[in-house]
């Protein structure tokens, strides 16, 4: 039994969790390492041969999608939440999807969410 309970704690805490979006002609990949204090996430947002690479730390989920911004360009939208009390429920990093410039990253415990509207150009629900 003791062997079962260490392989199965071997196997989750190598915990990979990937997820893929594609926002106008860029190709987003989001992988999610570790668990608990160690978790991690790799953004990768690639269009053609150029590619931007940004980890975020210490977020206990992720959620992405793409939104037409001000001057109808698509946007990386990436909202991070965590179960902590030092957290805040609107955290968000932005990346543009045609210059793949980052325009707005997380700060860790605070809310950027008028910064984040600001940018898209419309209220973020």
């Amino acid at each position: 039994m003791r062997n079962i309970l260490t392989i199965f704690l071997l196997i989750f805490s190598a915990q990979v969790l990937s997820e893929e979006l594609k926002c106008g002609q860029t190709n987003v990949s989001i992988e999610k390492t570790g668990q608990w204090e160690n978790t991690r996430y790799q953004v990768i947002a690639q269009l053609k041969d150029r590619k931007t690479e940004l980890w975020l730390n210490s977020i206990d989920h992720l959620s992405s999608q793409c939104v037409l911004g001000s001057k109808n360009r698509d946007k990386i939208l990436i909202k991070a939440h965590c179960g902590g009390s030092g957290c805040s429920e609107h955290t968000y990093t932005i990346i543009d999807a045609q210059t793949l410039m980052v325009e707005l990253v997380p700060v860790q415990g605070r809310s950027n969410l008028i910064q984040a509207e600001e940018i898209i150009g419309r209220a973020i629900k």
